[in-house]
């Protein structure tokens, strides 16, 4: 019976702090000491040039004073200020540039730290997990948590943390050379900006996290669309699908308009503020140069400094919303990275020492859902070179048997065995490497041939996968291909027919060599004439081997040397082909059935047409 599945809960807030704290050992590592030698060397950059920022415009405003003084004989001071000045502002711009040097390497290394973590935690998670996600709104995520990264730094190196350094060293000049009138229209300014800030952000992230996580959405329907083109094409359905596409995005379309709102308000707020504090300080100090208390020089001081702080300001509001936004995006990936494994390895669980395969299941139950349970005390053992079926009618429990070997689950009660171990004392890498499965529908990467059929062991030669591949008989069919073992297979191998992609799964698990195989349904989708041509190749395959056989055919168990009938979970009936024929119970009934239905199917092939018979 297929796994149960229901709509994935969407992935809850993820506090800031947490997110940081996330983050921290990607930005700090403890084993890569030239990342933090070149985080080390931005931060230095990053305080020169706010440094030198803070002081170039007190040069300005002396070079304007010594030229506007009573005595202006000596010419050689302003001109030496203003050549300083030119030289200070050339060596900030210098050292704005010189951020590129320690921040593209530390950008870039974080990247690939997240993105190589990320990757490894999701094929690290369990089967029931994948089976509840879209692949689609999986890799969407993935891809807006690394730019949501990417865009973070780039923004606190590049923005913020020059900007803070820059209002710090500002506004301990301006406590140092004005009166206190000044710093406090600064500080209250500053502190109403970042408080409305902080909250109209607050408010809208909320509305933009709702729009991001329903683009994941959209995004996960066109991919799976895309990913289902035959069966879209089958059905002439490619309206409806854009349809449905457009459905998503248009949900997506109405929560972002309604966020742009809100955004664009906060903007309006934002603007009052630091106007009414540009104005404050601009009326005040003029007042002083009329009243004689400040002179000219010191008016251009305040108003660079004005300057130089309220176009950031300005510019702050949209990088903290991005920052938000950045967030949001960065939160769906954090929230993955709180998905545990249903399955994982016990305190100090060991290899799967070499054997010969013995499979054995004592007294297994187990169920996807409490209320609904799968397999109900399942009792059978598998010899090394003998071959087990499983049959039955669907929903029986078969591929479930298959999954709870490869340990894709843990069985609710009793215990399944290789060579005595139980599978739970075990490391699932270890199980794993001694199985090999050869599904139903194999699913090919979309590389080529060789990829494929080398994935059942990465570090087999050429002369290995060949003759992997002469084993599966398929090697004369590639070879006879233009591009041989270089032939690229397409999406999910859909260049290839039914039983090349067979053979191919074949191949793979040949190269792999375990002691174990496991076939899925492996010829129920393909022709007559193939599946004796595949029947053959895996009989070949099985030789020496444990071998257990899920079939829906009949036909294709004849030979096993024992047949387990499953019905709602449990084993009714058990023996050779011959036995359970003589019996005269489910499977007869069934073979009976399988029997007729073939023959019907010959009995028409083989009938004169409608034009002959007229």
């Amino acid at each position: 019976m297929p796994r149960q599945t229901v709509e994935p809960p969407e992935e809850g807030p993820v506090g800031d702090v947490k997110m940081v704290r996330w983050l921290a050992p990607f930005i700090w590592p403890p084993d890569d000491p030239g990342l933090k030698l070149r985080l080390a060397g931005a931060i230095f950059v990053l305080v020169l040039m706010a440094g030198i920022n803070a002081l170039v415009p007190i040069l300005f405003a002396r070079a304007v004073d010594a030229f506007t003084g009573a005595e202006q004989a000596l010419v050689a001071a302003p001109i030496a200020l203003l050549v300083l000045y030119g030289f200070l502002h050339w060596g900030g711009k210098l050292a704005s540039e010189a951020r590129w040097l320690f921040y593209g390497p530390i950008e870039q290394r974080i990247q690939r730290r997240v993105g190589l973590a990320a990757f490894r935690h999701l094929h690290g998670l369990s089967l029931g997990f994948h089976l509840d996600r879209s692949t689609g709104r999986l890799a969407r995520i993935l891809d807006n948590g690394l730019r949501a990264i990417r865009e973070l730094l780039f923004d606190c190196v590049f923005l913020v943390l020059p900007f803070v350094t820059e209002i710090a060293l500002i506004t301990t000049v301006v406590i140092y050379r004005y009166e206190g009138w000044y710093a406090a229209i600064m500080l209250v300014t500053l502190v109403a900006y970042l408080a409305a800030l902080i909250v109209g952000a607050s408010l809208w992230r909320k509305r933009q996290r709702v729009a991001i996580a329903e683009g994941a959405v959209a995004h996960g329907k066109a991919i799976d669309s895309l990913l289902n083109y035959e069966t879209v094409k089958y059905f002439g359905n490619e309206e409806s699908s854009a349809i449905r596409y457009d459905s998503a995005l248009q949900n997506v379309e109405r929560l972002i308009v309604r966020s742009l709102r809100w955004r664009a308000l906060i903007g309006m707020v934002l603007a009052t503020i630091i106007g009414s504090g540009l104005a404050a300080m601009v009326l005040l100090a003029g007042s002083e140069v009329v009243a004689g208390t400040l002179t000219v020089g010191d008016f251009v001081l305040v108003n660079a400094y004005l300057l130089q702080i309220v176009r950031p300001l300005e510019r702050m509001s949209n990088i903290y919303r991005r920052l938000k936004a950045e967030l949001t995006n960065l939160e769906l990936l954090v929230a993955l990275f709180d998905e545990d494994s249903e399955i994982k390895d016990a305190t100090g669980a060991g290899d799967l020492p070499a054997g010969p395969g013995a499979v054995s299941f004592d007294a297994v139950s187990f169920s996807y859902d409490r209320r609904e349970p799968i397999l109900r005390g399942i009792s059978f053992e598998a010899r090394p070179g003998a071959t087990v079926a499983l049959v039955g009618p669907t929903g029986a429990g078969k591929s479930t048997v298959a999954r709870l070997l490869f340990r894709s689950y843990d069985p609710t009660g009793g215990s399944v065995r290789i060579d005595g171990h139980d599978l739970r004392t075990l490391t699932q890498a270890s199980v794993r490497g001694a199985i090999g499965v050869v599904p139903q529908e194999p699913v090919l990467f979309n590389e080529t041939i060789g990829f494929n059929i080398g994935f059942g062991r990465p570090d087999a030669g050429p002369a290995e996968i060949e003759a992997a591949a002469r084993a599966a008989h398929i090697h004369d069919f590639i070879a006879a291909l233009p591009d041989g073992y270089d032939t690229l297979v397409g999406e999910r191998g859909l260049k290839l027919s039914g039983g090349e992609k067979q053979r191919v799964a074949i191949a793979r698990v040949m190269l792999k060599n375990p002691p174990i195989l496991i076939f899925d349904e492996a010829t129920s989708s393909l022709d007559t004439r193939t599946e004796a041509q595949i029947l053959e190749n895996l009989h070949d395959l099985g030789q020496g081997r444990t071998r257990i056989v899920v079939a829906h055919r009949l036909s294709t168990v004849v030979d096993a040397d024992e047949i387990l009938y499953l019905d709602h979970g449990r084993i009714v009936e058990r023996g050779t082909h011959a036995d359970l024929v003589a019996a005269g119970g489910g499977y007869a009934a069934l073979w009976q059935r399988q029997q007729k239905q073939d023959a019907d199917r010959d009995g028409w092939a083989d009938a004169p047409s409608l034009e002959a018979r007229a």
